[in-house]
């Protein structure tokens, strides 16, 4: 029999001869060849990476104990005549191998009883599926969270650890980077891909962003309509782009995303900001594009306040800001203030260039504190203080302009309800509001200005929009909408037109088409001949089998159905009618999943941030790009 070896190791795997051990959790052989346990250790690190290599004390004590009862099962101690006496020592405490007989020249053998410790007994060993599990959750916690690595080399969370499961052994840094978080990607991916294997149609949005250190990434995420009729989102990649940003180097980056996660015929639409190069970059791929709804927006509210008149208002209001943002006891003064005036205490906010609707915040927050600010002002630094009665008065008026941009801007960055049915309305919405103030002589001359830069650059940038065919279909197909989404009677047949054209093109197969109702009822022999005349007057009044009427047929169907609540989810109501209007049904699913907005980009642009900070700007691209994949893909 073959001598057990006494490196750790050795209690991962069971001797087969000579040449061979068998891996207790995957059964494989490996080779061990000249003694050595250098293949062991490589399988065990690269296979079973969560599995310690060490054994714990609980279990060393456990093992003495039962090699103890095996040498006396009726007693722990016992006394055996002999030609000499063995006398079975325990190690210390810090010695991990267990205790080994020790010779003297007595003439008996005595075995002192070892008693394990209570901990063996109250801390259960932890089975290796729920050591990987702690290990997946750790690795969630450090990527949803933005820790760092080293979190798990930190003492007080190794305490807390210790606490809630003693028996686990946390992995260190660098199995997290290099080998649970790759694993968990790889996992995820595949899950992903599963999930969109059947899906009708795809809507993807892109965009670019520079890191602190100077590096450049471009994310798409994409949006579609699953089995379950919900609108889900995803992220195809936030990647770390190398070459120039030409139409041509990002068609080709597209391209290759696309057909890495095999949607090549499934994009529908791809959203975007103005950008010139990323929509030729589009066009190269043979993609509709669509320009980000919010981004115009945001263009269009900073044409308004370039006007000279109100920029020198906007002006001063931004040196009162920065003002209070640097001077602490000016800032303790005007919270003091603000409790004495019986108001809540609010803190000011700077406007950024970068961060839409940021100068509505601004002016918004100093004209709820107004008071409170002057107050302050007026015993601190009266030299700011050189705003007039007039000019706060524009200011007030600028902000109700405003409002309606912000508003719209909130409503329409959402990902998980539908937003391309709610552009015509809300382009129609801005142009109606902005025309009152163009048109009110009570207002000041400065709004009036303002507001009528406001209405010809909505006029300019938002006609994409109405001529668009798939935002026109998008609209019609909300049940929320309908016609009433329209300005006009001309723009709504131009839109039935168009969808008309598009559901006669669509064909289903015979199980997917209006389900019959079956009855105990057999009809009597001879009954076709009957009924002959009768039922081909009902198969022409349904479509029959031809596609084209019945297309038509379902259109004008739904169309006559009453209109859904405003505050009702569309995709619910196609989504219990799918068999009823089976060809509209699979049109929506193309067209509702659009997104209006490139904003989720945005928003992964934003966990970017938080991923590579001054604190972990050492980071690699590749590790970068796997986080945000998870960050925004894990459940």
């Amino acid at each position: 029999m073959l001598t057990k070896k006494r490196s750790h190791i050795w209690n991962h795997f069971t001797i087969i001869d000579q040449k061979y051990a068998k891996c207790s959790y995957c059964s494989n052989k490996v080779s061990y060849g000249g003694g050595s346990s250098g293949n062991l250790i490589r399988h065990m690190k690269t296979k079973h990476i969560t599995v310690p290599l060490e054994r714990n004390v609980r279990q060393e004590a456990q093992d003495l104990v039962t090699e103890q009862n095996v040498d006396d099962p009726n007693s722990l101690g016992t006394t055996v005549s002999n030609s000499n006496q063995l006398t079975i020592s325990s190690k210390s405490s810090t010695n991990s191998e267990p205790a080994r007989p020790s010779i003297s020249t007595s003439q008996s053998i005595v075995r002192q009883p070892v008693q394990a410790s209570m901990n063996s007994f109250i801390q259960k060993p932890i089975t290796i599926s729920k050591s990987k599990k702690i290990d997946t959750q750790i690795s969630k916690l450090i990527i949803k969270h933005y820790h760092p690595f080293s979190l798990v080399e930190e003492t007080e969370f190794k305490n807390l650890i210790n606490l809630l499961a003693p028996g686990y052994t946390l992995p260190s840094r660098k199995t997290i980077s290099n080998s649970l978080i790759p694993q968990l990607y790889e996992s995820v991916v595949s899950e992903i891909k599963e999930n969109i294997k059947n899906i009708q149609a795809i809507c993807l949005t892109t965009d670019a962003w520079t890191s602190l250190n100077n590096q450049s990434f471009v994310a798409v995420t994409a949006h579609y309509i699953d089995e379950n009729t919900k609108l889900s989102s995803i992220l195809l990649g936030c990647h770390h782009f190398l070459e120039r940003h030409t139409a041509v180097e990002m068609s080709s980056f597209l391209k290759d995303i696309v057909r890495k996660w095999n949607l090549e015929n499934l994009v529908t639409m791809v959203v975007s900001d103005n950008a010139s190069n990323i929509i030729a970059a589009i066009k190269l791929c043979n993609w509709r594009s669509l320009g980000c709804f919010a981004h115009s927006i945001n263009l269009v509210v900073e044409s308004g306040l370039k006007y000279e008149d109100v920029k020198s208002i906007i002006a001063k209001v931004k040196a009162i800001v920065q003002y209070f943002k640097q001077s602490s006891q000016a800032l303790i003064r005007l919270n003091d203030n603000q409790v004495k005036g019986g108001h809540p205490i609010l803190k000011l906010k700077q406007d950024c260039p970068t961060r839409w609707n940021s100068t509505y915040d601004m002016i918004n927050r100093i004209l709820k504190i107004k008071e409170p600010v002057l107050s302050t002002l007026a015993v601190i630094n009266n030299d700011l203080n050189n705003i007039t009665n007039y000019e706060w008065n524009i200011l007030d008026h600028l902000c109700k302009l405003l409002k309606i941009f912000y508003d719209i801007t909130n409503e329409i960055s959402c990902e998980k309800f539908v937003s391309i049915s709610k552009v015509l309305i809300f382009s129609k919405a801005m142009s109606n509001y902005v025309l009152v103030y163009c048109n009110d002589q009570s207002m000041p001359y400065e709004i009036n200005s303002v507001a009528n830069i406001l209405h010809t650059k909505l006029q300019q940038r938002f006609n994409q929009f109405d001529d668009n065919d798939v935002v026109i279909q998008s609209t019609l197909l909300d049940p929320r909408f309908k016609k009433q989404g329209f300005v006009n009677d001309r723009k709504y047949e131009i839109a039935y037109e168009s969808l008309s054209r598009k559901v006669q093109g669509i064909s289903i197969g015979k199980d997917s088409q209006e389900p019959e109702i079956n009855t105990p009822y057999s009809e009597p022999a001879g009954s076709e001949t009957i009924w002959k005349d009768f039922d081909s007057k009902v198969s022409k009044l349904s479509g029959g089998g031809h596609s084209t009427v019945a297309g038509i047929l379902e259109l004008d169907r739904y169309l006559a159905e009453p209109l859904l609540k405003r505050t009702a989810d569309p995709l619910v109501w196609w989504h219990e009618r799918k068999l009823l209007y089976p060809r509209l049904y699979l049109l929506a699913c193309r067209r509702l999943c659009i997104v209006a907005t490139s904003v989720p980009c945005e928003r992964i642009f934003s966990k970017a941030g938080l991923v590579l900070t001054d604190r972990r700007s050492r980071l690699n691209t590749d590790k970068v790009e796997k986080i945000l994949f998870l960050n925004h893909n894990l459940s």
